[in-house]
């Protein structure tokens, strides 16, 4: 039975805070219109739904904003830690340097299972470790966004200018130099359990979800063709061979030769001669 102090829902029970988080809660919901009105004009155009700012000490202790005035108050009440991702992704952020990872498409701890409770997916998030505390800004959308990866991989550079841009204006709205406005959280000290987590950087993936660089209309209808596809396509018409492709790229024939094939796939010319004739088509 879950007794009067705790809070069930289906993915976890935990217990009620004490009164240092519920001070930490009400200074987050209090700035928090603040916060939405300052993200507005970035996250809606871009289909996002959610933005947070977190800055996490070293102690424990931390700070939390977020859009989400629904999911924030629920994180100081009954969150108690980052669960096994997000622990992990925050441990591979180095000192003074910017780390990236999009969430697990599947929901594997309860931290995950709670965003997506709170209407939180397919989010991506950014780290950067400072001496004594990490600064996380995390970006979501809804369920049915599932497409909002290659949007987040072909803006990096505007969401890094974003934050950029959220942390001088943010420096008057938030106050994270108060400790009667930080709640405390638990730290895992070691890395029991988070073996075997999948984390999801954006360097392992960028390749299989970036979007095409070149579109054509094939016997297919519209594909879109990578950047190196794009590469062995305009020396094919060239007239140059699988290994004279292969030496001007510094790839091996077999890649080119699995490029190659994987154009006549998408586009349905299965012979050289009709391929050559589809790209220079006007």
């Amino acid at each position: 039975m879950v007794k009067p102090h705790q809070v069930q829902r289906g993915w976890f029970v935990v217990p009620h805070t004490g009164d240092r988080n519920k001070k930490a809660c009400l200074y987050s919901q209090e700035i928090s219109p603040h916060i939405v009105e300052l993200c507005k004009f970035f996250i809606d155009p871009l289909g996002l739904t959610t933005f947070g700012y977190k800055r996490v000490y070293d102690s424990g202790e931390y700070l939390f904003v977020s859009t989400n005035t629904s999911w924030s108050q629920y994180h100081y009440q009954h969150i108690h830690n980052h669960g096994t991702f997000f622990e992990q992704a925050m441990g591979a952020a180095n000192l003074n340097q910017s780390h990236k990872t999009l969430w697990p498409s599947s929901s594997k701890d309860h931290f995950l299972q709670a965003l997506n409770h709170f209407g939180m997916w397919h989010g991506m998030n950014f780290y950067k470790r400072q001496k004594n505390f990490l600064e996380l800004w995390t970006f979501s959308t809804s369920c049915e966004n599932d497409k909002i990866h290659s949007l987040y991989l072909n803006t990096l550079p505007c969401f890094e200018e974003f934050i950029r841009y959220f942390s001088l204006k943010a420096r008057s709205l938030v106050d994270v130099y108060d400790p009667s406005k930080l709640a405390k959280i638990e730290l895992n000290q070691n890395n029991n359990g988070l073996q075997g987590t999948e984390l999801c950087d954006l360097a392992t993936i960028t390749q299989k979800i970036k979007a095409p660089e070149v579109l054509l209309e094939g016997s297919q209808g519209i594909v879109g063709l990578t950047a190196r596809e794009n590469d062995c396509v305009k020396l094919l018409i060239l007239g140059k061979s699988l290994k004279e492709i292969a030496s001007c790229l510094g790839l091996s024939p077999r890649t080119v030769e699995f490029h190659v094939n994987q154009i006549k796939k998408k586009t349905g010319c299965y012979s050289k001669s009709k391929l050559i004739q589809l790209i220079q088509a006007p």
